[in-house]
């Protein structure tokens, strides 16, 4: 196993006087010790060369990546200096005892390159492979899975633990990181689930080292070192990156897709609401689901949209049995069944806006919800009815992050009543012509026209809601219908321009809501 000059320091510096100088690199690029002997004035990256001072030569060769571990100094030492890194030790330092300490500490690393690719060619376990590296990493240390599930853990047998430590290294039953302390996470680090090099972050009283894993490009969980026992050293980095691509193909072989009853419902669930076709296994596990079900489109803020879905998909399912949920169109998707919300004896829509409220609140996000329905194979048409709620909701009612399908119907009506043409296509002249009149005058006839229909063309209920007399209501009115020129007696008259009326108001609200 290749090392770098850094991690070789960190073992020399305990039993000799060493000094780590000059350029290094972070990467695992070094080879075994050689005797640099003299013959040729070069000096090879990925090459690792023992000499003692005075035998440097002058104006030699140095490819970048070259690594030197020099006895003593050098008149010329400074050129080394600027081209490569240099360990150099005291110049009272046996040779042949610094070679021999060389080879021991490769020899430690290469038993446990050979043990890690055992335990991949056999079980592939990820706790084994994390046990064996405790002795390498010497500090406490967890793997988390995409969906933030503790996998493994080591090195914490006689650490204090905050209390969202304790979860994460502890887990509960279910083997999910709390969603409590993921809050408490957020809020002392940044997660970057895009990011391939080592992270150092610091949370609460003391600093972790996160490396990110990934199969085939996608997030696929995170390898995440705590400095409780040891202070950090320069060769963790690249050791942390090594057990981390290793840990990336022992997950490879648990990639497969879930299996089971729950997995197949959510799978045909899944293609019911992208528009695939049911498999039969699918198609099997949800004729076998009867019941009354909610269907929850979720969007998180930017700051949550890093997380992994799969983790947020499991903390749903886990906190509403028998539900499942899956990421869809940059949101997640979750199908509820509402037994066990309406056996608390509420409506099952207000049993969910309670139980979902407070973490809306702390972890920012909104959330559509449809009908209650229980024809499964409706599962699109209610997806659809939550995601309206959800586009409608964030529109027009911002403050709030729970939004029902039936608060935005009427708006998702005439959104989708005008079809491709404008609004104002619609409009007859009449209502251009109060528009205009609106445009350039303090009084809205429009307004004044709204209330006038929402009140059943009551005079004395529309003078008290505008604060008008009655001579002033009947003369504006007068107005209003000679500018109008339409019978608001005729039902299907009536009925038209109050949809436009609120259309308008509607537009208008919308844009009020969006406004910066």
């Amino acid at each position: 196993m290749k090392l770098n000059l850094e991690i070789l320091y960190e073992h020399l510096r305990g039993t000799m006087d060493a000094e780590l100088m000059g350029v290094r690199q972070q990467a695992l690029h070094l080879g075994r010790p050689e005797y640099y002997m003299g013959d040729r004035r070069e000096f090879r990256a990925g090459h690792l060369y023992l000499v003692r001072g005075e035998q440097l030569p002058p104006r030699p060769t140095v490819e970048p990546g070259a690594g030197i571990i020099c006895i003593g100094g050098g008149m010329f030492l400074p050129y080394y200096l600027d081209c490569c890194g240099v360990i150099r030790v005291s110049g009272q330092t046996d040779r042949y005892a610094l070679f021999n300490r060389l080879t021991e500490i490769y020899n430690r690393y290469d038993a446990w390159q050979e043990s890690m690719q055992d335990i991949l060619n056999t079980s592939a376990s990820i706790r084994d492979m994390v046990e064996r590296s405790q002795e390498i990493l010497e500090t406490p240390f967890f793997v988390l899975n995409a969906n933030f599930h503790i996998l493994a853990y080591n090195g914490y047998s006689d650490v204090a633990f905050a209390d969202w430590e304790e979860a994460a290294v502890r887990p509960s039953d279910s083997g999910e990181l709390a969603l409590s302390s993921l809050r408490l996470f957020l809020e002392h680090a940044d997660l970057v689930t895009e990011k391939r090099e080592p992270m150092r972050i610091d949370i609460l009283d003391h600093s972790v080292l996160c490396v990110n894993l990934f199969l085939d490009t996608v997030y696929s969980g995170c390898l995440v070192l705590e400095y409780r026992r040891r202070q950090h050293r320069g060769g963790d980095e690249a050791l942390a990156e090594h057990l981390a691509r290793m840990l990336e193909l022992a997950l490879s072989k648990y990639s497969a897709p879930s299996r089971g009853e729950r997995g197949s419902l959510r799978q045909g669930l899944q293609d019911m609401v992208i528009g695939l076709p049911i498999g039969a296994e699918h198609r099997w596990a949800m004729e076998n689901r009867h019941g009354r079900y909610l269907c929850a489109k979720i969007k998180f803020s930017i700051r949550l949209a890093q997380l992994p879905m799969g983790y947020m998909c499991s903390i749903l399912e886990e906190s509403f049995p028998d539900s499942v949920a899956f990421e869809y169109d940059g949101a997640i998707v979750c199908f509820l069944d509402t037994h066990g919300l309406e056996a608390e004896g509420q409506d099952s829509q207000q049993a969910f806006r309670e139980r979902i409220l407070p973490l809306t609140t702390s972890m920012s996000f909104d959330v559509g919800v449809s009908d209650p329905f229980e024809d499964v194979y409706s599962a699109r048409l209610y997806y659809l009815q939550a995601a309206s709620a959800l586009e409608n909701g964030k529109i027009f009612a911002p403050k709030d992050h729970f939004h029902l399908f039936q608060d935005h119907a009427l708006t998702e009506l005439l959104v989708n009543a005008f079809g491709q043409l404008p609004m104002e296509m619609y409009f007859p002249e009449g209502l251009r012509a109060l528009a205009r009149h609106d445009a350039a005058s303090p009084v809205s006839y429009i307004d004044t026209l709204r209330v006038y229909l929402d009140n059943n063309m009551s005079i004395t209920r529309t003078t008290a809601e505008l604060y008008l007399n009655r001579s002033t209501l009947l003369e504006r009115l007068g107005r209003i219908r000679r500018e109008l020129n339409v019978d608001l007696r005729d039902p299907d008259e009536r009925l038209r321009i109050q949809l436009l009326l609120k259309a308008m108001e509607i537009l208008s609200s919308g844009r009020d809501a969006t406004a910066p």
